[in-house]
């Protein structure tokens, strides 16, 4: 019986007994230990993967020198890394707890890689599902920080794309600890998790559950149940959100604030749109809050997104994906086709003309210059803070970015704006204005046409 949910839950991921590596997070802690040995005796292959992240000085090592002795004694192998986690929390403005799990889960990406492993299964069970419950719970959450953990997920990096199942979530620590002393194997026990203040989450589980408890002694259950009653009820309220976002969302992904404020639960849509993208539920709110306010205002979130309110509209951008290329001067072909930045293509253009029968083309997509008035190669770049140009059929230079705002630009699109430069002169904003001074006259012999296709 014991056997059995692990088991579904490989079989539900379709990993098999035949098929390749399955590696297993090792702690030497008793969920890690039970995880890999009940693996084994199922029949699975399975490599074990063990984070010493230097915490806890010897006992750290202690735990490494565990794991070591288990893994040789079941003939597993066995994969140790060591991190500096006090440093990079430092350097990344993480609290110890999250440094742990970025590194850990990044170095999980990395193994599954070189491994060629079927899954990654981390020892997480029924415990610290309903204390990620509760933890969400005090913090602030949605309905699926409610939900609690799947079983199965996904361990996404640039790496890899691999499995992520916890095969023991349905089952309690004490089970756990039980079908270990049948088999007499012993565990490390991590001294942190035993001090009320190392953690909120700690203090969850050392205080708040047992407190519970005697109220309800059956609490566990009760929360577990309810866990599974609202991941049913977020799957009802996910077709929902999706019926209303597609009533406000523009082609371009954007958001329609009118939309947004006649929705039905609109806190709530706006929550489950953005909390995947790492908003917080403070961050949400003010949003929501701020669907009144003004255009311009920015929000970023923890995850790199950032979020615009501009003009009736909430644009979404991902920071991370963000091309950056363009924010330092890049040399132009001089001919040809080119796909610059922005996905912004360009058909570039030389050849001699009379100047009594050429025809300058008029639309703002293309540029037409007189050769010999520009210093070649010509350069680009984004727009820049202070840039200033002097657009074409107008008097005297204008700053680009009220030039920008009056074409009613958003942040984002200004800050994607392309300029070309003849030396350090603007002499096209790609796509709006070509500036004075370079223009084709009556005595033009060679021209430059570049065109944004």
């Amino acid at each position: 019986m014991f056997l059995s949910p692990i088991q579904k839950v490989l079989t539900d991921a379709a990993i098999r007994v035949d098929g390749d590596v399955l590696l297993v997070a090792l702690s030497g802690g008793a969920d890690s230990v039970c995880l890999l040995l009940a693996l084994q005796e199922l029949g699975y292959p399975v490599e074990a993967m063990h984070c010493n992240f230097e915490l806890r000085g010897i006992e750290s090592d202690g735990d490494e020198a565990f794991c070591r002795r288990l893994c040789k004694a079941r003939g597993v192998v066995l994969h140790v890394k060591h991190f500096r986690t006090r440093s990079y929390a430092q350097r990344h403005h993480l609290s110890i707890e999250m440094a742990a799990r970025e590194l850990r889960y990044q170095w999980f990406a990395e193994m599954a890689a070189e491994r060629g492993a079927q899954a990654v299964c981390v020892a997480h069970h029924r415990d610290d599902n309903i204390e990620t419950l509760l933890l969400n719970l005090v913090r602030g959450t949605g309905i699926h920080g409610l939900t609690g953990m799947k079983p199965l997920s996904t361990l996404r990096s640039p790496l890899s794309k691999v499995p992520l199942l916890r095969p023991l979530l349905s089952i309690s620590r004490a089970d756990i600890e039980a079908w270990l002393a049948k088999r007499e194997q012993t565990w490390v026990t991590d001294r942190s998790n035993l001090s009320p203040d190392a953690a909120l989450r700690n203090k969850i589980r050392l205080q708040l559950l047992p407190l519970m408890e005697e109220m309800n002694p059956r609490v566990r259950e009760s929360l577990a149940e309810t866990a599974k009653r609202l991941s049913e009820a977020e799957a009802l309220m996910g077709d929902a959100v999706r019926d209303i976002r597609s009533d406000v969302e523009h082609s371009d992904g954007s958001l329609s604030v009118e939309g947004l404020k006649q929705a039905t639960a609109s806190a709530t849509v706006l929550h489950e749109i953005l909390h995947p993208r790492g908003y917080t539920t403070d961050q949400v709110r003010e949003i929501h809050e701020g669907l009144e306010g003004d255009s311009g205002k920015l929000w970023e979130s923890r995850e790199g997104w950032r979020l615009l309110r501009d003009r009736g509209r909430l644009l979404m951008q991902d920071g991370a994906a963000l091309d950056t290329s363009a924010a330092h001067d890049r040399v132009l072909p001089l001919e040809g086709f080119f796909e610059a930045p922005h996905g912004v293509r360009l058909l570039i253009r030389r050849q001699a003309i009379a100047p009594a029968t050429f025809e300058i083309p008029r639309d703002a997509a293309t540029a037409c210059f007189d050769l010999e008035k520009l210093a070649l190669p010509l350069t680009y770049r984004t727009v820049r803070e202070g840039d200033r140009f002097h657009p074409f059929g107008m008097s005297g230079s204008r700053l680009l970015s009220d030039f920008l705002t009056d074409r009613k630009l958003s942040l984002f699109e200004k800050e994607q704006q392309l300029v070309l430069l003849s030396g350090d002169r603007i002499a096209w904003v790609v796509g709006l204005r070509a500036a004075a001074g370079f223009e084709v006259d009556e005595h033009t012999r060679h021209v430059m046409t570049i065109t944004q296709l």
